[in-house]
């Protein structure tokens, strides 16, 4: 485990989930970390190329509170950095009345921020939206270690890449089965 954690846009950390299951994660810029569809039983990379993996999702997270997830940071010898567009699309929350929400499509900002973000999509709903839904990651900051590994494990073990902080939106959307509600 490391002993802190440092943002660096563009480094690349070990994250464990198990005692033989590793993957990868990528700095980008402004709280933005790249997740891919990467794992290993253990923490030996081989010069793996991230710009031909599969990305699974992009957040922003609070990598200090991560921090128990990370084993190390890998050196430029040991992997190749994803250095494809950063996605800038994402779902921001919005509290309509008590216990109603929405989300709307947004833009990030020049800077990847959620302020000063532009709408692209106003008050998503189930109905008429579940594909912008279900294919794009909330913007709202990520600093829960136990979510993180849950969701990721989760894509291993059923290859359904499931965002549980949606269900607290829409809670109409079906949770798959199998998936540890935390």
């Amino acid at each position: 485990m490391l002993k802190s954690v440092k943002w660096v846009e563009n480094s690349v950390l070990v994250i464990k989930l198990e005692d033989s299951l590793f993957t990868l994660a990528q700095m980008r810029v402004n709280g933005l970390m790249e997740f891919f569809n990467v794992f290993n039983s253990d923490d030996d990379w081989g010069g793996r190329n991230l710009n031909e993996a599969e990305l699974l999702f992009c957040i922003f997270v609070a990598e200090k509170r991560l921090k128990p997830l990370f084993v190390r940071v890998l050196g430029k010898d040991e992997v190749v950095a994803n250095c494809r567009p950063i996605t800038k699309k994402m779902l921001s929350f919005e509290w309509v009345a008590e216990d109603t929400y929405t989300a709307n499509l947004i833009e990030l900002s020049e800077g990847y921020s959620s302020v000063g973000g532009r709408v692209v999509k106003p008050n998503l709903s189930i109905e008429s939206d579940l594909d912008v839904i279900q294919s794009h990651e909330m913007c709202g900051v990520l600093g829960e270690p136990d979510k993180l590994k849950h969701r990721l494990k989760f894509f291993y073990e059923t290859g359904i890449n499931w965002d549980e902080q949606k269900k607290f939106i829409y809670p109409a959307l079906e949770r798959p089965k199998g998936f540890p509600v935390t």
